[in-house]
């Protein structure tokens, strides 16, 4: 058993005559219960349990929030598959730096692991994605650096690990040690020393202590748990035939306990469905229809929905109408709202994402040679074509850009003969080369153009 829940269990269990139960049935809720109360010991310990055993700790609204509950939210799905597919569509490329200059290494095998294949059984934006949707909603992922036997220890690729499978801690020297647990197989411990190439990739998330990040899905819960519960509520709403909750009155009581709950049950069999929902009840002498509770106007049921859109979102730092609520959103921001998603949201994530691979893909040598990584977020931040050729436009007459450059960022192939090398200013367009002086094939075009000029006297 994996020691974190054979500890945890000891914990739960010490001073106990008897196992504790999972079932909550007869549990009584006190009377003095609220948010802010403390239930009794014996609910502490189920709710720890459940958190132990992967089942999500309650929320306030009384539901469960799982990855797998959270996930069935539209909301938190596409928060975390627009974060994900973003960082994973932006090309990854092993950079070095050297005297000034920066150049992909494309010969680096590390370069074909991040920007094509980590392994043999993923792509990299396969690898990518999972990776960082498991740190956006869990606050960690883990991936196996696969190294060559060789004294280098170059990296060469990755293997993803669960991030259940690995906890950290730290060891008596202070190291930084991370134990994994997959399946029926022996613990692994890997210990962070300096100087040493790293065996996992760590890519944390927001967190306390520097070496784990908070779970968002644990951290939101108490949102989470209201959104599955208006969903639970619209679902159930339905599939009543869109009555609010109600009672049935009598004037007499039942003869006996069976009679009554044979009515309750022919009554839940004809009316208590969405399939029966257009006929009309047919009551017996002296009862009466009464309905209890709020109407959803009278709940605002339709604006708690709407509620949680961004109140979710807020969690994820995701602008609203990047998950499709546009009720807010108008043509002449929403350029600008896209903008900021990849600012402001985006580039943390990239930056993690390059940091991280720095710190435990690269070797203590690669690291003094000048490598790093880089993810190319261009094509996020293109504008509409009017807006790219007012910008190549001033770029070209600046001359920080040349021609083939543009033609690049565009994915057109660069002009023959290396005629669009050459940089210009907007004065004559002339040549600037590194010399400050006309390139020769101009230098007969400004000669002429001199002796031909007149200034009229």
């Amino acid at each position: 058993m994996f020691p974190a829940i054979r500890d945890a269990f000891r914990g739960l269990l010490a001073g106990d005559a008897e196992p504790i139960s999972l079932c909550l049935k007869g549990y009584q809720q006190p009377d003095n219960f609220g948010f802010d109360t403390t239930v009794n010991l014996e609910q502490q310990k189920l709710n720890r349990l459940r958190s132990i055993l992967g089942g999500g700790g309650p929320s306030w609204s009384g539901e469960q929030v799982t990855d797998a509950t959270a996930m069935n939210l539209s909301v938190v799905w596409a928060c975390r598959r627009i974060i994900s597919e973003s960082v994973a569509l932006m090309p990854c490329q092993l950079m070095r730096e050297v005297s000034g200059s920066k150049e992909p290494q494309i010969k680096h095998p590390l370069y074909t692991a991040v920007h094509d294949e980590p392994n043999s059984d993923m792509s990299d934006m396969e690898w990518r994605e999972t990776q960082t949707d498991q740190v956006v909603s869990g606050g960690n992922s883990f991936s196996y650096i696969v190294r060559r036997g060789t004294p280098d220890k170059t990296a060469i690729g990755f293997e993803p690990i669960q991030p259940g499978c690995v906890r950290a801690d730290r060891n008596k020297s202070k190291q930084l040690v991370y134990i994994v647990k997959e399946g029926n197989e022996q613990e692994s411990t890997y210990t962070v020393v300096p100087g040493k190439p790293q065996d996992l990739l760590h890519v944390r998330g927001l967190g306390g202590n520097g070496i784990w990040g908070y779970s968002v899905i644990g951290m939101a819960r108490q949102s989470l748990g209201a959104a599955i519960s208006a969903d639970k509520y619209a679902s159930r709403f339905y599939a009543s035939g869109g009555r609010v909750p109600y009672v049935l009155e009598r004037t007499l009581p039942f003869k006996n306990d069976e009679m009554g709950k044979q009515f309750r049950e022919d009554w839940n069999r004809f009316y208590g469905n969405s399939d029966n929902w257009h006929q009309a009840p047919i009551m017996e002498p002296g009862m009466t229809y009464k309905q209890i509770g709020l109407s959803p106007e009278d709940a605002q049921f339709i604006e708690t929905r709407q509620y949680n859109i961004p109140e979710i979102c807020r969690w994820f730092l995701i602008s609203p109408n990047m998950v499709g609520e546009l009720s807010r959103t108008l043509a002449s921001n929403a350029e600008h709202l896209a903008e900021q998603f990849v600012k402001f949201t985006l580039a943390a994530w990239i930056r993690r994402w390059e940091k991280a691979l720095r710190r435990c893909a690269l070797t203590p040598e690669e690291k003094g040679k000048g490598y790093y990584f880089k993810h190319n977020m261009d094509g996020l931040l293109r504008g509409d074509f009017q807006t790219r050729m007012a910008g190549y436009a001033t770029a070209l007459q600046n001359g920080y850009l040349n021609i083939d450059e543009v033609r690049d960022l565009e994915d057109r192939n660069a002009l023959p003969d290396g005629s669009g090398q050459a940089y210009h200013i907007q004065l004559n367009q002339a040549t600037v080369p590194g010399t400050g002086e006309p390139m020769a094939a101009e230098k007969g075009i400004l000669a002429k153009g001199s002796g031909g000029t007149s200034n009229g006297n």
